[in-house]
């Protein structure tokens, strides 16, 4: 486990050092806010459409598809469980017009893919992944239809931006839907075109790090950490979340490293495509972005924490 806690550790230095890049390189003037908007525009309709797909047609195995099932299910009635707590925790909070729609995506959305991932790999092994890889189905489609609705509805000027069913139909709900039939009809490892889209994939993880960098870049240095409703927030994203799907699904999960799983994902610090969503659909990039920073600063403790809480109840 201690090997583990240290591969978790490396992850996160790399990761702000990446954000660092970004945010020096705006301070430097080497990047602006309309890089960061364009850049968003490739990542969101190029490289991360290409990297869910990718996922799927270049992956060596699959799980049986009675796992893929229970797994598919379970992570969407996680999903369900966190929505409904963060309408909850936004309203009780008071949240203001204009950060409702960025707080409701902060906490419902984690970053499964650069940190669930590594994270779970040294925590439970690579077996681990097949099932992240599932859950990150349902994850992946509904950040680009319910996060995006959060968003545009209650957006950084306090406007609802109009949202037509055309718009919805994006190149990432395309590639969540494709890449969700694949994966029911056991389309896996499929040479050139499964590679092809794994390194086009790879762009976005780095990409949308340096976005994230650049955003805090734009706000005086005392604002980075944020204020009491955003650690709040944090707080409840890292450790309630997590803890509170352990509650409900303890009592029928039987398969301890698949609760697990479920668990630890569902304590991950917010998902970094929320900041590039903000800039398409008109949600507070810089509360996102902070959002994004203060929660993966916490969770370097707040993952061994979890992963306590469940060694002492799962072994």
């Amino acid at each position: 486990m201690g090997q583990g806690i240290l591969e978790i550790f490396q992850q996160m230095v790399t990761l702000f050092i990446i954000v660092g890049v970004g945010y020096a390189a705006k301070r430097l003037k080497i990047v602006d806010g309309d890089f960061d908007r364009k850049l968003s525009r490739v990542i969101i309709n190029l490289s991360l459409p290409a990297m869910i797909l990718g996922a799927v047609l270049a992956a060596d195995e699959l799980p049986s598809f009675e796992n893929i099932l229970l797994t598919f299910g379970l992570a969407c009635g996680s999903y369900a469980i966190v929505i409904a707590l963060a309408y909850a925790l936004t309203a009780a909070m008071r949240i203001h017009v204009g950060n409702r729609g960025v707080f409701k995506f902060m906490l419902c959305f984690g970053n499964v893919g650069f940190i669930g991932f590594p994270v779970l790999t040294a925590l439970f092994g690579p077996e681990a992944l097949i099932y992240a890889a599932v859950f990150n189905l349902p994850f992946n489609f509904l950040v680009f239809t319910i996060g995006i609705l959060f968003l545009a509805q209650d957006n950084a000027e306090g406007d609802s931006v109009k949202l037509s069913p055309k718009r919805l139909v994006s190149p990432a709900i395309v590639s969540c839907i494709v890449a969700i039939a694949c994966t029911l009809l056991n389309v896996h490892a499929v040479p050139v075109v499964g590679d092809a889209l794994e390194t086009l994939g790879s762009l976005t993880t780095p990409a949308a790090l340096l976005i994230i960098g650049s955003s805090l870049a734009a706000l005086p240095a005392r604002e980075l950490v944020g204020g009491p409703r955003l650690w709040t927030a944090s707080l409840f994203r890292l450790l309630v979340n997590p803890l509170l799907i352990w509650l409900v699904f303890h009592y029928f999960v039987t398969d301890p490293l698949l609760l697990a799983v479920i668990v630890v994902v569902s304590g991950m610090p917010v998902a970094t495509n929320g900041t590039m969503l903000c800039y398409q659909y008109g949600g507070n990039s810089h509360t996102m972005a902070q959002g994004t920073f203060v929660t993966t600063v916490l969770s370097i403790a707040s993952i061994p924490v979890l992963t306590a809480f469940l060694n002492s109840v799962l072994l």
